[in-house]
Formats: structure tokens, sequence, C-alpha cells
């Protein structure tokens, strides 16, 4: 067995069964890493001399996996949220008691609160991410079955610019500024609230999205309209880092009480999120004639996946190709276009008598 440091944090390894294992002890502290460590390395000779093995709590399997996983992941300020909400359900609770019965128990408990099947279900991927990590580390014999909810198809929410602006008006100066910002560059929430001066480029009027930070991996040049460029100035001088704060702090959270009160002023239907802003600038690029190829690197978007869900919006989009399969036929002619009559359209034969460069089917003329 050794002990070691990552980061500020020590670690145990050892070799169970043939196989390496590593577990962080959970502190920087030198002698209590080791008191871990001990204890620990007599638990794992009396478990495969003796066949005893050590009740593992949730909480001490949540901790583990979310300082040796979900702290690197991007998504590691919800999954900390997350987290926090089942350990104060589960706490002390030895996971070999956490059976299907009790994750339908926690999911009815989400649902009951007014929340939506994937937020139950969001929950049920973090619980099922930490058991997995300590049937990984022998501490669960087998996973339960995660009861997820069936979610309906996503359907997309956004506004009009008259309401765009109610709610603009609505919210207080910070939550103002970054939705102007959101709704002129579609950025994500986490790239508006992390959003830093030395991210930008005014003169060249384009944001730097970075990868670590970017959803897809990889970095995103962000144009600015005269929209956003105002919407900079008027944060200017206000802190030195970030581009939108509160009170001299960053901004973690926008959908606060002062989001939801600023929605029921300016009558919108609740449930409209920060998130939405991205929606509604996407669909005012569609709806204004924005090509669909444009929007993806725009939006930062991997593929088109996503972005073809907004290709409804637009029906002019397509309107355009609609008589590439129209049949041109002048009504002086009669000719019989069924594959019949191929003789008629001479040595090219049907196939060929297609002229790529038209928007319809044109009949050779025979007499000619």
């Amino acid at each position: 067995m050794s002990l070691y440091r990552r980061g500020n944090i020590y670690w145990c390894e050892w070799e169970i069964s043939g196989k390496r294992v590593r577990e962080t002890t959970g502190t920087s502290n030198r002698k209590a890493a080791q008191e871990y460590h001990d204890r620990r390395r007599a638990e794992i000779w009396r478990g495969t001399r003796l066949g005893d093995h050590r009740v593992v709590t949730w909480d001490e399997a949540a901790l583990a996996w979310a300082t040796e996983h979900a702290i690197h992941k991007k998504s590691y300020e919800t999954d900390r949220l997350r987290l926090i909400w089942l350990t104060n359900n589960l706490t002390y609770t030895p996971i070999t008691e956490i059976t299907t019965d009790e994750l339908l128990r926690l999911r009815g408990k989400i649902v009951g609160n007014g929340n939506a099947a994937a937020t139950a279900n969001r929950h049920m991927a973090t619980a099922s991410a930490v058991l997995h990590y300590a049937h990984a580390k022998n501490w669960l014999a087998s996973v339960p079955k995660i009861p997820y909810l069936p979610e309906p198809k996503e359907r997309f929410r956004w506004l009009t610019k008259d309401q765009a602006r109610a709610l603009i008006a609505e919210l207080p100066k910070h939550l103002a500024a970054m939705a102007r910002f959101a709704l002129t560059t579609g950025l994500r929430r986490a790239n508006v609230t992390g959003m830093t001066w030395d991210s930008l480029d005014t003169d060249r009027r384009i944001a730097w999205i970075w990868p670590d930070d970017a959803k897809a991996g990889k970095p995103i040049g962000v144009p600015l309209n005269d929209d956003a460029l105002a919407v900079l100035k008027a944060r200017k001088g206000i802190d030195a880092r970030y581009v939108f704060t509160y009170r001299k702090h960053r901004i973690l959270h926008t959908t606060t009480k002062a989001w939801v009160n600023a929605l029921q002023r300016a009558g919108i239907e609740p449930g409209f999120t920060f998130h939405d802003l991205r929606h509604t600038w996407a669909s005012w690029h569609v709806m204004g004639g924005t090509p669909l190829e444009v929007l993806r690197q725009l939006g930062g978007w991997a593929d088109m996946t996503m972005v073809l869900r907004y290709a409804h919006l637009s029906p002019s989009y397509v309107a355009g190709y609609v008589e590439n399969v129209s049949l041109t036929i002048s009504p002086t002619q009669g000719k019989d276009v069924s594959e019949d009559s191929r003789e008629d359209t001479g040595l090219m034969g049907w196939p060929m008598g297609l002229e790529p460069t038209t928007t319809g089917i044109t009949i050779q003329d025979s007499t000619n």
C-alpha cells in the first residue's frame, strides 16, 4: 500500500485481488490521511482474509465520487446541487440499503415538489453514477435498477421581440444585462456568467469561448453585434475580471426569485428559463433567414442535430426547392413521359433528359 498526494488531497493506492485500486482520503492533513490509510488497510485485510466487509454509507461514497470524478466535470455545479439534495435524503444510509424502491421514493419526492420528469431523471443519473462508482470500488455487490421516468419530446420555448423587451424591462439591472447579451450572442448560461474581459476583443467585435468552457470541447468565436457591444460598454469598469457580477461577486445562478417575479410582471408564462434565451436567439435567426449551417457555426453546435429543431420556424428555408420536382410540360406537346416512351428522348435516354441546372424536368423535342 502507498499514500501519496494529488493536488492538496492525499490518496491511497493498493492491490486487491490483482487489481490496482486508488482511493481518496478526503483530507489534506498528512496525519489524518495516514490514520485513514491504516484503517482501510486493516479493513481490506479482514475483507480478503476473513471475508469481512465494511459498511459504506451513501455520504462516504458520494464524497469519494465527487472528489475523484464530479469535480472535474463541466457540469460540476449542477451535479453538486443534486448531490447535496440526495445526501440530505440519504445521509448515513448504507449503500447496500439503497434499493430500487428507495430510489422510487426519492423520485416521487422530486416529482411531488412540482419538478418535471427531466429533473427527476437528472437526480437519478447522479445517484446512478455514485452507485456504479461504489460497485467499481467493490463496496457494492450490484447496482439496483435505476427508475428513470419517460420524458416527453423536448419542446423549446422562445419569446417574441416584444416579450423580450418586456422581460428585460422588468429584470434587475445585472440580470437584464445578461439577458440582453444572451439574446444577441446565443451563448449558454455558463458562458455568459463566466465571461471574462480577457476573452473579449471588442476592436474585432468578437468573444472567445475556449475549449474547456465550450460544451462541444472546441473553441468558438462569437461575433458581437451593436447590441452586444453596447452591453459590454455599460459593464466596463464594474469588475476587473468578470463581465457580469452582482455585488462584486460572480453570478452563478440566473433562475432566481427576481427572474421568476420579472416573468410574472412581463406577462410571460412560468417556467421560462435563462437557457430559453438561447432558443429565442436561434428562433429569431431562423425566422430572419439565417441559413441553418451558418446558425450551427454561430451557436457552436458540433453537428446539425440540434439546429434542425428550429428549421420548422422558417418554411421558406425549404420552399425555394419545391420546384426541383415540378413537371414542366408544354400543353401543345402532349408527350408521354412514362418509362415506355424512353425512345422519344433519343440516344440520351430518359435520365439524361434531365437538365441538372434547371428547377424542373424538361422534355426533349424529337422533331428538332
